[in-house]
């Protein structure tokens, strides 16, 4: 009997252990908590637009094989907001962590579990600088991909969709499904850093090819 309670005891201190882990009980895919004064409470992203005005998850690759004079602009570059809900982790602390900052955020684009072939496109890190507050108002918007990464991924297309394309990679589907993971770091007010990270479902084209 007294082994069998010295072993129960063992697994409750294992499992309050494992509670305390992580970075002070953040939203999934965020740390630094105990050492920013900050808790990530959620992280989303939304569609900010274009200043073409187009919006959605499609990502336009913003090549046409259209005459230039006729050619309707293309997304250039898409811009997408990432919406931070944030609070200090402990209310009591006499030091405010707040104003914080958001440093910079690396991008890495997954290829859909049903896509294999399609093709690899490089990480990409931007410098958003934005201020993030106490609150769920913090709205930071960042470039999603830029032109270089959207021509190489039109130029490694098969010619059955782009004529001058290479044909290396030939993706099960068009548009083509990407699930664009965004790492962000962050600093506090006292100059600790944490991180964050959401998810966000792409689709790659040529969303304006001539009839």
């Amino acid at each position: 009997m007294r082994g069998k309670r010295y072993y129960s005891g063992l697994l409750l201190l294992f499992f309050v252990c494992l509670a305390g882990c992580g970075g002070g009980g953040g939203a999934p895919g965020s740390s630094g908590s105990e050492n920013t004064g900050i808790i990530i409470k959620s992280v989303n992203i939304t569609d900010a637009g274009s200043t073409e005005g187009a919006t959605g998850k499609e990502v336009d690759v913003n090549v046409h094989m259209c005459d230039a004079t006729t050619a309707e602009p293309g997304l250039f570059i898409h811009i997408q907001t990432l919406n931070i809900s944030a609070d200090k982790l402990n209310p009591s602390a006499a030091s405010d962590p707040f104003p914080a900052s958001i440093e910079q955020c690396t991008i890495t684009y997954i290829k859909a579990n049903s896509d294999p072939a399609s093709p690899v496109i490089e990480t990409m890190t931007v410098y958003p600088n934005c201020t993030l507050i106490a609150g769920e108002d913090n709205a930071c918007i960042f470039s999603l991909m830029d032109i270089q990464r959207k021509n190489d991924w039109w130029d490694a297309m098969p010619a059955s969709i782009n004529p001058s394309g290479s044909g290396l990679n030939i993706p099960a589907e068009y548009p083509t499904h990407y699930i664009a993971t965004v790492r962000c770091k962050y600093m506090s007010n006292y100059g600790s850093s944490g991180y964050f990270q959401s998810e966000f479902d792409i689709w790659l084209a040529d969303w304006n090819l001539c009839a």
